[in-house]
């Protein structure tokens, strides 16, 4: 999902968008992609980035998904080492949680507090599991025109360098990412976790957020519809917030990759391997508003669209509506999505097409590697005869997945995640480097599988490394 352009691209592209055909949907946009498929670190030296060049996986940007509203977007953000097998975040003071956190003792957030009625009947979870995520390749970076080099695009006053990814470890996502959330969507906690160093034998809480103290948040900013004085836990439909570590990035003259001055402090995001979990509930707007709309009417291809996405930290301070970004190797065709590109990892699509689902999530990266994942399934998952209990649906038959799904670059899942439109669920984005693995799942609070209970739902100040391979192997339903 793109937001640096808020016309349709139905407007200005091919209309003849077929099912799982090369396109995909940025920011509301049709992004038409050549060869996408439908079916089928830490602050160490030994991972920076040289000028134009990485030379291991790790430091880098992200590509422009539907970031926070007005003042982040895609583009320009300084390169923050990272090391091949985890890492903190990006940039400088990234560190383990804070023990003022509002969960236990140990600096974790503790249990979420529910009220009666917003947990739903227990479901079974969903897991899709990526494997052989990463390619070596490049993508353009900006840079400052004063500065240079401009050796991947010049015009316009736009600079772009050609940044060269050497490695295959979870490569761009292995660089630093900033979090976007679309709404309407309510959410009770964040948590992200990472390794404090190569090899650790545990993953740190870096950041927290928890709804019963949000003022007690660690670790973490949010950008866009008017969070930055503080975050309260619900974004309305077609609302776009954008979330990163509290670690400041310096744009203005001379930033590496680039970003205009802005009078809104920008942030690095979370760089290395890193474990999201994010607790929410995503109630259809007809139904029960969340948040005040960013919008009038129901016509708008985001509105009940809820989305959450991963870019890389340089597309999202770009700006909201930049010309000059790293999402496509020429920005005069950005819809290509060919450059540091962009991961949508629950994405409910509207577009007001025959696309249209608004109880199921697409979810697929593209970029400089390709395609990989899968569209929107519209009306062929039609969720309205299945149980309560089904967050993964196999697209192929309408039911229940059987198991968690897997997928590579030669092969989509060929399953869907459910939307929680009833109650809570726990969202978890798990990107291990080393194994080059990008797990997925969607658990409910009162299913929660003994592999990963000690991660849920105390959201502890630590997890060992036991329970992150626990988790990347989890497949849900079992």
């Amino acid at each position: 999902m793109v937001r640096h352009r808020t016309v349709s691209l139905i407007d200005l592209a091919p209309t003849a968008l077929l099912p799982c055909a090369p396109w995909r949907l940025v920011g509301g946009l049709a992004l038409a992609l050549a060869g996408a498929a439908c079916s089928p670190g830490d602050g160490s030296d030994d991972g920076a980035t040289t000028e134009g060049t990485t030379t291991t996986p790790g430091a880098g940007s992200e590509g422009p998904a539907s970031t926070a509203s007005s003042s982040t977007g895609p583009s320009g953000e300084t390169d923050a080492p990272a090391d091949d097998s985890g890492g903190t975040s990006g940039g400088p003071g990234s560190g383990p949680g804070s023990d003022d956190g509002p969960g236990d003792d140990g600096g974790g957030l503790g249990p979420a507090d529910f009220d009666e009625g917003e947990l739903d009947p227990p479901s079974h979870g969903g897991t899709i599991t990526f494997r052989e995520i990463g390619a070596p390749g490049w993508y353009p970076s900006r840079r400052d025109p004063a500065d240079g080099p401009c050796d991947a695009y010049e015009g316009n006053g736009c600079c772009l360098a050609q940044h060269d990814v050497a490695g295959d470890e979870l490569t761009p996502w292995d660089e630093e990412l900033a979090l976007t959330l679309r709404g309407p969507m309510r959410i009770k906690q964040l948590a992200v976790y990472q390794p404090p160093a190569p090899g650790s034998d545990t993953w740190s809480l870096v950041s927290g957020w928890d709804d019963r103290a949000p003022a007690s948040a660690f670790g973490v900013a949010f950008h866009g519809n008017e969070t930055e004085a503080g975050f309260e836990g619900e974004i309305g439909t077609e609302c776009l917030v954008d979330v990163t570590t509290a670690d400041p990035f310096a744009c203005g003259d001379g930033s590496v990759p680039y970003c205009p001055p802005s009078p809104d402090p920008q942030h690095y995001g979370w760089a290395g391997a890193k474990l999201f979990v994010l607790l929410a509930s995503m109630p259809h707007t007809d139904d029960d508003q969340a948040g005040s709309p960013c919008s009038e009417g129901s016509d708008g291809n985001w509105w009940d669209a809820p989305w959450v996405g991963l870019s890389l930290g340089e597309l999202v301070r770009a700006g909201a509506f930049s010309d000059c970004h790293c999402y496509s190797k020429n920005p005069e065709q950005w819809w290509l999505g060919d450059g540091c590109g962009q991961f949508n990892v629950f994405e409910v699509v509207n577009d007001n097409n025959e696309f249209r689902n608004l109880d199921v999530f697409s979810t697929n990266f593209f970029g400089y590697a390709g395609y990989v994942g899968e569209g929107p399934c519209g009306a062929q998952c039609d969720v309205s005869g299945l149980g309560d209990a089904v967050d993964l649906i196999d697209k192929g038959s309408g039911a229940e997945a059987a198991m968690g799904a897997e997928a590579s670059p030669e092969q989509g899942p060929g399953a869907a995640f459910r939307r929680p439109t009833e109650g809570y669920r726990y969202f978890v984005i798990l990107l291990d480097v080393a194994s080059r693995r990008v797990q997925l799942g969607i658990v409910h609070p009162q299913e929660i599988p003994a592999d990963i209970a000690p991660l849920l739902p105390s959201l502890p100040g630590s997890i060992s490394q036991q329970t992150v391979a626990q988790a990347l192997e989890l497949r849900l339903p079992q």
